[in-house]
């Protein structure tokens, strides 16, 4: 989302030059993941003996869906177009909306971070386990809802105080509030969160290249390329967080464009594309076609489970209502 506010302009003065088929793109983005995509993959997620994923992965669902809802609120009301919609539901999607960046931005620093340290003690020859750090897992996991809910608390108390700063027209696809410091703060938040994800997205890289020297050095490129696969998942977020921190900028110079927000609305389909297409994910979905790797690769076994471990699969994981990821069984 766009959040760059004029100080100087009302707060029904449009600044963001759409179409109506920007306007259809922006919602379909929306709603795809959100009412279809994402659910189905959790319940594929959750239901399946087969797949095994994080927390932190479900939550970064999680928060897509909120995100993807919140932002076609005025679908379910009729009033994406046309005259303004109410007050009261035009401040509830500004409020939702604004805590949105410190949710998504949050959650997917969590997934980052768990990923960094089960690769780094896995790197160290140690094995890392949830139930060894209970306190980080809870704040890992309730860190990104608390700055969420501030996020809306803080809009809310804002457009109440002047109702007259909510608007729909002023950014065209959704309600905002005109407010330069609470935007302002709510973007320097967001950038500063993803500028830390992107550190650790690097520090990630640099320590699976310096596994695959040492694998390619003891002559075992067969376990390599077998491992590879969740490297390139990694450095593809990694991309598009570089992409949003861009927007970000963007958003600065050309605060009429509507391309930040297309293709910020784009982002639960980017997780999508880069976390739903992997191998365990597929064999359940196209669980009619006759999977073959497993006895043309016997000794891809231990393989699996260290991918597995990549993601933060421990054997035994905390007892906690957070922990929907099935513990893996020994092989």
């Amino acid at each position: 989302m766009n959040v760059l506010d004029n100080s100087t302009l009302t707060a029904d003065y449009n600044i963001v030059h759409g179409t109506h088929e920007q306007l259809v793109a922006f919602l379909v983005l929306n709603m795809w993941p959100s009412h279809l995509g994402l659910p189905v993959l959790l319940v594929t997620i959750l239901l399946s003996k087969r797949i095994q994923r994080h927390a932190t992965f479900i939550n970064l669902c999680v928060a897509f869906i909120i995100v993807g809802i919140s932002s076609t609120l005025l679908v379910y009301a009729g009033r994406t177009t046309g005259p303004e919609p109410s007050r009261m539901l035009c401040l509830l999607q500004a409020s939702l909306l604004y805590g949105m960046p410190p949710l998504t931005s949050m959650a997917a620093f969590t997934l980052v971070l768990q990923m960094f340290l089960v690769i780094r003690a896995a790197y160290q020859g140690e094995e890392y386990l949830d139930r060894d750090h209970v306190a980080r897992l809870w704040t890992m996991l309730i860190t990104p809802y608390v700055a969420f809910f501030i996020g809306v608390l803080v809009t809310a108390i804002v457009g109440a105080n002047d109702p007259s700063r909510v608007s729909r027209n002023r950014r065209f696809f959704y309600c905002s509030v005109q407010s330069l410091p609470l935007t302002n703060t709510i973007t320097i938040f967001a950038a500063i969160v993803l500028l830390a994800t992107f550190v650790i997205e690097v520090w990630t890289v640099l320590i699976l290249y310096k596994r695959w020297t040492a694998l390619r050095a003891g002559g075992s490129s067969l376990r390599w390329s077998m491992e590879l696969n969740l490297p390139v998942r990694i450095m593809g977020f990694g991309f598009y967080i570089i992409i949003a921190m861009s927007l970000s900028l963007l958003s600065i110079k050309s605060p009429s464009s509507p391309v930040p927000d297309l293709v910020i609305a784009s982002a639960a389909t980017v997780v999508m594309l880069i976390f739903g297409t992997q191998l365990d994910i597929l064999r359940v979905l196209f669980f009619w076609r006759k999977d073959s790797s497993a006895s043309s690769h016997p000794e891809s076994v231990d393989i699996i489970k260290l991918g597995d471990g990549l993601l933060g699969y421990d054997k035994e994981l905390p007892k906690t209502p957070w922990e929907w990821a099935r513990p893996v069984k020994s092989m």
